[in-house]
């Protein structure tokens, strides 16, 4: 039989009245659906180039065309049998069905034009998301929200979704039930953690991974173990149980490793043999600040940017990150301060019974019952969303920083998700907090993030250029002792006018306050403020949460000062005792504060009443 007897046979003429009673009409696919039987389209905008770039539902992938839009690619690209069938005409010359693809080409370049310009952050992968207060979760090839209702995967300027690999769960997957959450808890305090709410914090960090990519913040979890601890052994079980949501590197991965990694997916990254120290400092900043990234985020979306080769190219961030290693050392401030660590020790084991999780021969499959437990969570998304909301309040109620709040409430929701189907009653939750030893705020908790930020900005180096008899020296010293000088009084005045001017550029002044006799530093808060960024640039707050950072120190206070001649908020913190010297107002020795030394520089001391 020739090609054009079968094409006959299968398409006939669009105007045969009697053909469609003898072909049967294949059910409209779901609109959840990404790749319907025998392909089509949707318009997706256009690129940088010009070029059209529409969902193909032959493979559920975004292809971008250009303008030629030629038959070959047409068919190849969106599936013969739906050009067919929908764009088919009847030859005049010949009488048979010919691909009218002018038509299709028209169809698509008037579309995508209207659609207006793609932007490539809008692309959404399998994974999690929250669109107007719900949970989307898109399986990989079917998009449903929390209550299995169909998602529209039609394109839009806000969300274009693409297919992609299953997460190894479903709409169609069983719920885990009590038992399967009490296994897995049970294995986990089967290892030795130091801790006594060590099982129960890696539960919650499983869950929080599992939903991370539409919590407001993920945190990290260090596990420093000992040998023989059973530090892999956990590893793989966290592994197996996040199934497609997760993924593993041995040793240090680079940044490349990780960007890759969660580019298309919003995973969670599992370190194991995590040894910082055998890379250099620089590239442990630059991963710190990618794991960092997905801490805070934009509930469901999570796209941040880089430039690679050039490119703009957009990446998830992680959806949460564990570092497990032998003796980890204290690693970057900011990583370690968005993290919860544990500790591993080696556990006589003599007389236990294996886990069934940890035993192959029990038939027991993690990857299996992982898959039953991220559907519980998907289930009970609302419940682990106002358990955040609540444990959060409770947590800053007893005195917690913002931040420590932001650390542990999703692995205290993610933890109550798992074992209750509704939020338990406020004294429950309190009971739960003192558990896991959150009721009461160390002594240092407030002090030690503001001291090590306050102790790096005045550890800093700076070169100051002093001008005197017509020539120009350089003054190397760090911000300490400038500051020092300059309460002292102890130099000359061309040097104290350089210190002075140079501070006030930096973002710094030194205050005295007659009714307190007690001096005060003032640090420009502007996360815009040139001099502070440049500053605090290489520290763990170079990003402008330096004033966060100085709020937390003991009688910090919010205020307007001018640096250099400009007015701009400030964070006024008492001076360390190393650097302050009140002078007695009856001292005559005591150094009086000066007029500005010239139109651009500003006083040494002012008396602030």
């Amino acid at each position: 039989m020739s090609n054009n007897k079968i094409l006959s046979a299968l398409f006939g003429s669009h105007k045969a009245a009697a053909a469609p009673a003898l072909k049967a009409v294949p059910p409209s696919p779901s609109r959840a659906e990404l790749i319907h039987p025998g392909g089509g389209f949707d318009v997706a905008g256009y690129d940088l180039n010009g070029s059209y770039r529409v969902l193909s539902r032959k493979t559920g992938q975004l292809v971008t065309l250009s303008g030629k839009l030629d038959e070959a690619t047409l068919l190849t690209k969106l599936g013969a049998a739906y050009c067919l069938d929908h764009y088919g005409t009847m030859d005049p010359k010949t009488r048979k069905r010919v691909f009218a693809s002018d038509v299709l080409a028209e169809e698509i370049r008037l579309g995508c034009d209207e659609f207006g310009p793609a932007q490539a952050e809008t692309v959404r992968g399998p994974g999690l998301y929250e669109d107007d207060g719900k949970l989307v979760v898109h399986y990989g090839l079917a998009v449903y929200d929390e209550t299995g209702t169909p998602v529209d995967t039609t394109p839009t300027k806000q969300r274009v979704y693409v297919a992609g690999e299953s997460l190894g769960f479903d709409d169609s997957t069983p719920s885990a039930s009590a038992a399967d959450v009490h296994l897995v808890e049970s294995t986990f305090e089967s290892f030795g953690f130091e801790q006594q709410h060590g099982a129960a914090v890696s539960l919650g960090w499983l869950a929080s991974a599992a939903m991370g990519a539409v919590l407001p913040h993920s945190p990290s979890l260090i596990v420093t173990a000992e040998r023989g601890s059973g530090k892999t052994t956990w590893v793989d079980l966290q592994t197996a149980l996040l199934g497609r949501q997760a993924v593993r590197r041995d040793g240090v991965p680079t940044v490349a490793q990780v960007l890759h990694a969660v580019k298309d997916s919003s995973l969670a990254m599992i370190c194991d043999e995590f040894e910082p120290l055998k890379v250099s400092k620089g590239e442990m900043l630059k991963l710190a600040e990618v794991f960092n990234s997905g801490f805070t985020k934009t509930p469901g979306k999570g796209k941040f940017s880089r430039v690679i080769g050039g490119k703009v190219q957009y990446f998830n961030a992680p959806a949460g990150v564990v570092l497990c290693g032998i003796h980890l050392p204290e690693l970057e401030p900011a990583l370690e301060s968005r993290s919860v660590r544990l500790s591993m020790v080696p556990k006589q084991r003599a007389g236990m019974t294996k886990s069934p999780l940890l035993d192959p021969a029990s038939g027991v499959q993690p990857g299996e019952l992982g898959a039953r437990l991220r559907r519980l969570l998907v289930a009970r998304w609302q419940v682990m969303r106002d358990a955040r909301a609540a444990v959060h309040r409770m947590l800053q109620d007893i005195g917690h920083p913002d931040r420590r709040a932001d650390t542990w409430s999703p692995l205290l929701a993610g933890y109550i998700a798992l074992k209750h189907d509704t939020v338990p009653p406020l004294r429950d939750l309190a009971a739960l907090i003192a558990q896991w030893g959150l009721n009461v705020v160390p002594q240092d908790e407030h002090e030690s993030h503001g001291e090590a930020c306050l102790g790096a900005m005045l550890d800093r180096k700076v070169v100051v250029r002093v001008e005197a008899d017509g020539k120009t020296a350089k003054l190397y010293t760090r911000v300490r002792e400038a500051l020092q000088t300059l309460v002292s009084g102890d130099a000359d005045r061309n040097t104290l006018a350089a210190l002075e001017k140079h501070l006030a550029m930096l973002g710094v002044r030194a205050l005295f306050d007659r009714q307190r006799e007690a001096w005060t530093l003032a640090v420009a808060s502007s996360e815009h403020h040139v001099g502070a960024r440049q500053l605090f640039q290489g520290t763990a707050w170079a990003r402008g949460t330096w004033k966060a950072a100085l709020l937390t120190l003991p009688g910090a206070t919010r205020g307007q000062q001018r640096f250099a001649g400009v007015s701009v908020k400030a964070v006024l913190v008492p001076a360390p005792a190393a650097i302050s010297n009140p002078p007695s107002v009856n001292d005559e020795d005591a150094p009086t504060p000066r007029q500005p030394a010239g139109a651009s520089a500003t006083a040494r001391g002012e008396w602030v009443v």
